[in-house]
């Protein structure tokens, strides 16, 4: 039974007592049967509100999910990449050195743009951090 239902269910039960309207008792009963179901309507409203606030909640993480996708790239597998220098000079235009056992690593611009890779002999996690600039004078020392 629903709150509102039990409050009415209450209310009815004190008017079926057939008190004596003028007594005292009589009002204080009639005025907590009222705010029973005041009580009741604005939890039934508070529940509503809930409701439709969790509704908002799931649906903006479901958003923040698909932006963390896009950012973090869950889908990229560091297997991907390609360290070897077997590729074409197009495809590896970047040599890095891990700084922990000064292994090269040759990068396509690809990879360098997700950020970071892991280096294949010792695992470090190898980050960049460039700007447009940076790439245009290393791509054409010509133009100094």
């Amino acid at each position: 039974m629903q709150l509102s239902e039990r409050a009415a269910y209450i209310k009815g039960l004190i008017e079926g007592l057939e008190l004596d309207p003028k007594d005292k008792q009589t009002k204080v009963f009639k005025l907590i049967a009222e705010l029973l179901g005041d009580m009741a309507q604005e939890i039934k409203e508070l529940e509503q509100c809930y409701d439709d606030v969790c509704d908002q909640v799931d649906g903006i993480s479901e958003d923040l999910a698909g932006v963390e996708d896009i950012i973090y790239d869950e889908d990229y597998d560091s297997d991907d990449v390609n360290y070897s220098r077997s590729g074409t000079d197009d495809d590896l235009a970047y040599e890095v050195t891990c700084p922990t056992c000064e292994n090269v690593v040759y990068l396509s611009e690809n990879s360098l743009n997700m950020g970071s890779i892991k280096c294949p002999e010792c695992g470090e996690v190898l980050e960049f951090d460039y700007s447009e600039d940076e790439l245009d004078a290393q791509e054409d020392p010509a133009e100094e």
